[in-house]
């Protein structure tokens, strides 16, 4: 906790230059760093996450992007749609190899908060979703599209898409919170061209359908029966 050093330093008149000359140096220090290192990768895990700022994020990606409440799902979606509108890359940690939590931690990073070595770890569910997330790691640098309002509510769903221009594929993660009674929503598919047919793929059913972009663009149903759950639905052009 620097600022009390920085206070205790600084005269009346100007209150704050401690802590400037500090945040220069900082950004000094990294800038040197990357240019005797050409490609170093620096992670910005730092108070929590609470020093992701547009200079930081400039010079290096937080891996770690917060210490709020370790691997609450519905806390981490809301992070993931917060932080999607201006960074690309971030990254956060599943506490638990189920879908609902672990879809609610996938970003372009993860790490795995998991005990393999406990007797019941469900070791096929967690094979399963890691291969799930290696499979669609790529789209996260996609561009980000918000699907429903944001919310902290329990009783809401947050649903949100990532989405390839150059690839014109993506994918769309729904959350239906635990005190949510709506068991299906209507969602508006973006940034997919009319004219166009895509190959629709429900992950969770098993299902696939070849859908044309003016229907995507117009709504498609998506429905999830378990509170809290989650549908990942996945989609590229037809060739």
């Amino acid at each position: 906790d620097p600022l009390p050093y920085w206070q205790s330093r600084d005269p009346p008149d100007r209150i704050g230059i401690s802590e400037i000359r500090h945040i220069e140096g900082l950004y000094g220090f990294w800038d040197d760093l990357l240019r005797r290192q050409p490609g170093l990768i620096i992670d910005n895990c730092a108070s929590g996450g609470r020093r992701i700022d547009l200079e930081t994020v400039s010079r290096g990606i937080p891996l770690w992007r917060t210490d709020y409440k370790y691997y609450e799902p519905n806390g981490y979606q809301c992070h993931t749609y917060g932080l999607s509108l201006f960074l690309p890359i971030s990254g956060t940690a599943s506490g638990e190899p189920d879908a609902y939590s672990f879809r609610s931690s996938m970003n372009a990073a993860m790490a795995l908060a998991w005990n393999p070595y406990d007797p019941a770890f469900p070791a096929e569910t967690a094979r399963r979703l890691i291969a799930e997330y290696k499979r669609l790691r790529h789209l996260f640098h996609g561009d980000f599209y918000p699907l429903t309002p944001y919310s902290t509510a329990d009783d809401v769903w947050m649903v949100y898409q990532f989405h390839r221009e150059d690839l014109d594929e993506g994918m769309i993660l729904a959350f239906r919170r635990q005190a949510s009674d709506l068991t299906e929503k209507l969602l508006r598919v973006r940034a997919v061209e009319p004219g166009k047919a895509y190959d629709v793929v429900y992950e969770d059913l098993g299902t696939r359908e070849r859908m044309q972009g003016d229907d995507l663009l117009s709504g498609v149903k998506v429905q999830i029966d378990t509170r809290p759950g989650s549908s990942l639905i996945t989609y590229h052009q037809a060739v």
